[in-house]
């Protein structure tokens, strides 16, 4: 679990990075601003692209995102068991094999399913969702509204700032 967003910024400093956006970012708001701002703020501070699942593709491009492509999730994680080759059955959203999936954007069960396939020696998993997730590298804890859940978006990418 990681408690402060400047920890989790800290650790992605200089790490190639995948953005992994679920369907929640289209339908959560909070207070005007939706999950889906939040999404397109981290893709473009960690200058990592996004791997968009569910409708989220063309409105990340909307947000000015500069690489996304639309991609099912599992497919990408069943590619993160092999080597990464740019022009092979892959998603072809990086050129070089990232280092974490952050997802963002999914219901905590479907987050635990999703990162419990990443074996450790091939990546790490980051979920910056409401709710913690056990078998992710690092989680957000529990948010006991979508007030604290907000907070936490917010300390996290200020954090971004600057790496």
């Amino acid at each position: 679990m990681i408690k402060k967003g400047k920890e989790l910024a800290k650790y992605l400093r200089g790490k190639r990075v995948i953005v992994v956006a679920g369907e929640l970012c289209n339908e959560i708001a909070f207070d005007g601003k939706k999950l889906l701002d939040y999404a397109a703020e981290i893709s473009n501070k960690l200058g990592a692209p996004v791997a968009a699942t569910g409708n989220t593709a063309l409105t990340l491009k909307d947000k000015g995102v500069k690489s996304v492509k639309k991609t099912w999730a599992i497919e990408l994680m069943n590619c993160m068991r092999w080597p990464w080759e740019k022009e092979k059955e892959h998603p072809q959203i990086a050129d070089e094999k990232p280092q974490v999936l952050l997802f963002i954007g999914y219901r905590a069960p479907i987050a635990q399913s999703l990162v419990a396939t990443v074996r450790k020696e091939d990546g790490k998993t980051v979920v910056v969702g409401s709710t913690y997730v056990e078998n992710a590298t690092y989680s957000f804890p529990n948010a006991s509204s979508l007030t604290q859940w907000e907070h936490n978006l917010k300390e996290f990418v200020d954090s971004l700032e600057g790496i």
